[in-house]
């Protein structure tokens, strides 16, 4: 199994609410039609107490293989997912994960 994690940061003018709002009911629904993904988590970071975190959400994506997640963003609907990021998010980090589950 290999999965891209993503680390995403929101644009300054969005509050935690409307960031939170559009990556889980906009964006969502477009990278879940991406063909080969497997399984698709979006964890929402909750604000820390008396600072702004340095990410606000981590997407994490399960694909059969490299080559499952090549063919997932180099078609229509990822890159349409990509392009939609750039709506919500200022700044994206991305991980490829060889996952090995222990327990």
């Amino acid at each position: 199994m290999f999965k891209l994690i993503t680390l995403l940061t929101k644009k300054q003018a969005m509050s935690d609410d409307e960031f939170a709002e559009y990556l889980l009911e906009v964006h969502a629904a477009l990278a879940k039609t991406m063909p080969r993904l497997r399984r698709y988590v979006l964890n929402v970071v909750q604000r820390p107490p008396n600072r702004e975190p340095e990410y606000h959400a981590v997407a994490e994506l399960w694909f059969d293989d490299r080559e499952s997640m090549k063919t997932a963003f180099s078609s229509p609907e990822g890159e349409l997912t990509e392009k939609d990021t750039g709506e919500f998010a200022s700044k994206t980090t991305s991980l490829f994960i060889e996952e090995h589950e222990i327990i």
